[in-house]
């Protein structure tokens, strides 16, 4: 395609069976048969190998059927979105706009997927523009409706990329590829404009009776939108050279187009002092342009010069005939009328782009994955309901109700005296557990576990003080450099002040939990000798509990010996009625699935789950959460009967407790007070590993929360730092616009930003030929 315009090329993609990876998901986390949506996978894998078959275009046929194909899948994506989670599939891309194919850049979204078919539709539309025919109306109008439609796609990518940007805690950003960076998509589309603007000026030149002041107007604005392009296309990093140069000679050749036709206006007033300055301006442009045209189209180049001979030429006649014949004031350029550009283009966009109705409809009877997700979520809320409201406090009961004996040296107390020389059932029982909770190497692994999740909560903290250091260091390298008149933008301080009191929070978090692991390191290096009682078993614990004289007991002490005994049992019974009410509580939850009353509720109110923008509402199953925790309401009951039940008994125990020390203390020798003291110290130490397996479990619950919260605030300050170098990149942008603005040669035309006048299409009237100009129907092209 041999042209003095420029087209997009096409990406490519590697085919996949996307049916079979969709087949997949459904699979795993749809709780529906994937072969009910069979045409519906084959379908989607047919197309999305269509989509990778699209290719550049060498010749104008079925260009038509590509469009169609893009246009289909773009819309057939927007039901799937709404089905399955954005990143439930990987897409991988080759990027081309540089120098050949670079990749493949793989990412897991839909929202980029859809992105980048936009931006094959976008390179199809400049494809096909070019190969219109240019010599006849028909092809000029042809031609510039599709750099208008190629422009509306990169302005959809532009506002898609943006509102992506702008959103709080989005993912996405983080996976956008480097073809989409703003500057180049800006490119892309002013380059677009540019070119449909200069089919309307071609148009333009080609009706004889076209005013020059008309097309003076329509190539400033074409300079202006390649001057446009030429800013962004100057801060990427994909605008190869070629490109570059390219917009350069158009936008310097239409600069200086515009100012020969103001000059021609300026002759028929008889205005040649302002004639002479206009062709001065047109030659100091044409300059310019000669100045990059290294890697510029021939037939480019072949057009600057034919206008740079004409410029040169008409600029000499000129100058000699206001020198010798009407002597008029010649004014500097900055001293002329601006010419206020007219646009006659705009971006459009295919309306496929934003319709939301999509003509072949799939998945119609798939649940949406969000069902699932809610699904899920409320799963896990009910654990947690689960283990709060009944795990816990019950735990709770039960460490209350050790600590409560442990205070009244029971069961050591009557075992010293009943059993003065075999081991007593309590402290067998003690060792068991603690030999089935794998002993002194569970609570050293564990250490070691927290340890190292301690070490990974650090670096997550660091990492995420880094990227914070980053913005700061660069913003104020920026600062310094652009000066903090220009460099007007939040500081670092002020933009990152959420993140930076969340690092300060998330430190002194770390610091409390090192102090509580030191504690807890300290409780256990205090009872590791009672541990290795406990685990070295029954010849340990025999060694260390010493035997104790038998002596007679009165009956009435064997009375309240047999009342404790007889309340001990009592507090077995309801832990063991507490051991079996969790474990039917469990199997109670696991079998009342909340997912079938969400879909049902789903199908009843479908309208009600989706707001006017068609957004999930995310509170709108909670009614149906709230019914559904109804069915533990009496297990609720039991929770509050069972504590009830161990406050009667601990009144009756110390009661008892009380009358048992009155009787013992006349019949009690040192044997017995040497065993007890021994027995004492076993429950004492059985009670702290109960303490430090709950604080090992607490431990390692609250580093697992620190990582997954962290990691988010991680993936914040990744976000944060993102749309920073973007907005640094944008501000540098708009400075050295603004230094491009001001002349740096006094010979170099005064730019004005143009105006536009919504009438400007209608100021098209006869023109009567004067001798000696310059008919825009010779064979000069872009005079």
């Amino acid at each position: 395609m041999n042209s003095n315009l420029l087209y997009i090329p096409l990406k490519q993609s590697r085919p996949i069976d996307l049916g079979h990876e969709l087949k997949e998901v459904i699979t795993k986390s749809y709780f529906q048969p994937p072969s009910a949506f069979e045409s519906d996978l084959t379908f989607l894998t047919n197309l999305r190998n269509k989509v990778t078959g699209v290719t550049d275009i060498v010749e104008k046929t079925n260009n038509r059927d590509n469009e169609a194909i893009l246009l289909e899948f773009f819309q057939v994506t927007s039901p799937i979105q709404s089905k399955f989670p954005d990143d439930c599939i990987e897409f991988a891309w080759y990027d081309t706009l540089a120098y050949g194919p670079r990749g493949p850049f793989p990412y897991r979204s839909f929202k980029i997927e859809k992105l980048n078919v936009v931006f094959q539709l976008g390179s199809l539309y400049s494809q096909m523009a070019i190969l219109e025919l240019r010599h006849t109306d028909l092809g000029l109008k042809k031609a510039c409706q599709y750099y208008q439609l190629s422009s509306g796609c990169f302005e959809f990518i532009a506002n898609n990329l943006n509102a992506e940007l702008e959103a709080d805690k989005n993912p996405v950003i983080l996976q956008i590829p480097k073809s989409f960076q703003i500057e180049t998509i800006q490119c892309l589309k002013f380059l677009m404009l540019a070119q449909a603007q200069e089919t309307i000026w071609q148009k333009a030149i080609n009706n004889a009776t076209m005013k020059d002041s008309v097309i003076s107007r329509l190539s400033f604005q074409t300079s202006e939108f390649y001057a446009q392009a030429l800013v962004y296309g100057n801060s990427s990093d994909l605008i190869k050279l070629e490109w570059i140069n390219h917009m350069k000679v158009k936008r310097f050749h239409f600069l200086a187009a515009a100012h020969f036709r103001s000059g021609t206006v300026a002759a028929d007033a008889a205005q040649y002092g302002d004639q002479v300055a206009h062709l001065r301006a047109a030659s100091v442009a044409v300059d310019q342009a000669l100045k990059s045209k290294k890697y510029v189209n021939s037939l480019v180049l072949e057009d600057l010069q034919g206008l740079t001979d004409v410029i040169k030429t008409r600029l000499r006649t000129a100058e000699k005939d206001n020198d010798l014949v009407y002597l008029k004031i010649v004014p500097q350029q900055n001293e002329l009328k601006p010419i206020v550009g007219v646009s006659m283009v705009k971006s459009l966009q295919p309306e496929q782009l934003t319709s939301k109705i999509s003509e072949h409809q799939v998945f119609e009877d798939l649940l949406p994955y969000i069902i699932i997700n809610v699904a899920q979520a409320m799963r896990e809320r009910q654990d947690d309901y689960i283990i709060t409201r009944f795990h816990q406090p019950i735990q709770s009961l039960n460490n209350m109700f050790t600590k409560f004996l442990n205070e009244r040296g029971l069961p050591a107390s009557i075992d010293s005296i009943q059993q003065p020389e075999n081991i007593p059932d309590s402290i067998i029982q003690h060792s068991q557990e603690i030999l089935k909770n794998g002993g002194l190497q569970f609570i050293e692994k564990s250490f070691k576990e927290i340890q190292s999740l301690n070490f990974e909560c650090n670096h997550l903290l660091q990492e995420c003080k880094t990227r914070i250091n980053l913005d700061r260091n660069e913003d104020q390298m920026l600062r310094d450099r652009q000066g903090t008149a220009r460099w007007s933008r939040a500081s670092t301080d002020e933009a990152a002040s959420e993140l930076i009191t969340k690092t300060e929070k998330m430190k002194q978090y770390l610091e409390q939990a090192k102090n509580g692991d030191g504690l807890v390191h300290n409780k256990y290096t205090d009872i590791k000798p009672i541990l290795e009682v406990y685990s070295g078993g029954f010849e340990s614990l025999s060694k260390y509990i010493p035997n104790s004289q038998y002596i007679a007991l009165p009956e009435s002490l064997s009375a309240v010996i047999n009342e404790l005994r007889d309340c001990l049992s009592q507090a077995t019974t309801i832990e063991t009625e507490r051991r079996d009410f969790i474990h039917n509580l469990e199997i109670k939850s696991r079998d009342n699935n909340i997912l079938p009353k969400l879909v049902e509720e789903y199908n009843s109110h479908r309208a009600d789950v989706y707001n006017d923008q068609g957004d999930f509402k995310p509170n709108c199953f909670e009614p149906v959460y709230e019914r559904h925790l109804k069915l533990f309401d009496s297990d609720l009951k039991y929770v509050t009967e069972t504590k009830d039940s161990q406050v009667n008994l601990e009144h009756k125990i110390d009661a008892i407790n009380n009358k048992f020390i009155r009787e013992f203390n006349n019949v009690k020798n040192a044997s017995q007070e040497k065993r007890q003291t021994k027995l004492q110290i076993l429950e004492d130490g059985y009670e702290k590993f109960l303490q430090i397996v709950v604080n090992l479990n607490e431990g390692s619950k609250f580093y697992s929360d620190f990582i997954e919260k962290g990691t988010n605030v991680l993936r914040q300050c990744e976000e944060y730092l993102y749309k920073r170098r973007i907005e640094s990149r944008d501000l540098e942008l708009a400075i050295n616009n603004s230094f491009q603005a001001v002349p740096e040669d006094p010979k170099e035309l005064h730019l004005e930003v143009p105006g536009t006048n919504e009438n400007d299409h209608n100021l098209i009237s006869p023109r009567t030929s004067k001798p000696g100009l310059w008919n825009p129907n010779s064979d000069i092209k872009f005079g």
